[in-house]
């Protein structure tokens, strides 16, 4: 990853808090809870977890422990202040790395190898720049997660990369300058929240055509894609939902540690 990607972030940190807001963060919410199941007394590596949105939704579901690393201190400050409203003590520790490269090379002082019951990567596969650096990100999940232990994650996926609903952004983001790079696209990112605001998006082929090529290469061999179908927001909008469904944007897939 880029310092620019840590730029960004830090510059859109308080903004980022209404993309709760937004149609498909409700959507992914759900996504995320059913992919995490029961998570009593399991330890979670959340990598580029930002302000720990899904970090709390395994604390929830009865983690008892979530480290959050991620390139954005800012970004992290808005977790660290919520759960000290939230009173949860040290359930939620937070570790300032670029997750593209060896987490405890750069002073990350998260549990030893194979310690971590569940991984997750939200949208961080989409700040890959290189497939390098999205191996890099691989290798952090597959090095941390014990054998049998779960990966869960969400992604933007094709074709809705194209899909005229997301140059609309009727689903709170809207995808502009959309260029081919070695390996894949890159794109500016508008969430579509009061006021707007953006970021850029990289995104390799093993990833949004859901290869996954890099990771069955490092112990994940099979995928399974969390129906979109079955979610609230879905069943009590199927209308407005539609375009959605025929050319996804993102999708929240699971995969075990062999």
């Amino acid at each position: 990853m880029a310092s620019s990607d840590k730029a960004q972030y830090d510059n859109v940190a308080v903004e980022y808090k209404s993309y709760d807001d937004l149609p498909m963060a409700r959507l992914e919410a759900q996504l995320i809870r059913r992919a995490l199941g029961d998570c009593t007394g399991l330890r979670v590596l959340d990598l580029g977890g930002g302000s720990g949105t899904h970090a709390r939704q395994a604390v929830e579901a009865g983690a008892s422990q979530v480290d959050v690393v991620d390139i954005s201190e800012g970004m992290m400050q808005i977790g660290k202040d919520i759960e000290a409203k939230a009173g949860r003590g040290d359930k939620i520790r937070w570790f300032t790395a670029d997750v593209s490269k060896p987490l405890r090379e750069q002073g990350a002082d998260i549990l030893p190898p194979g310690a971590y019951d569940l991984v997750m990567a939200n949208w961080v596969f989409d700040h890959a720049h290189t497939t390098e650096e999205l191996r890099g990100m691989w290798e952090n999940l597959a090095s941390a997660v014990k054998p049998g232990g779960l990966f869960v994650g969400i992604r933007v996926i094709a074709p809705g990369i194209w899909a005229d609903h997301t140059k609309q952004g009727k689903y709170g983001c809207r995808y502009e300058d959309i260029e081919k790079i070695p390996g894949g696209v890159r794109c500016v990112v508008f969430f579509v929240t009061e006021p707007v605001f953006s970021f850029g998006g990289t995104m390799m082929e093993d990833s949004y055509a859901m290869v996954n090529d890099i990771p069955r290469q490092l112990g994940f061999p099979s995928f399974e894609t969390i129906p979109d179908k079955d979610m609230d927001a879905i069943k009590e909008e199927p209308e407005f939902w539609k375009n959605h469904l025929d050319e996804p944007l993102f999708a929240v897939v699971t995969a075990k540690k062999v």
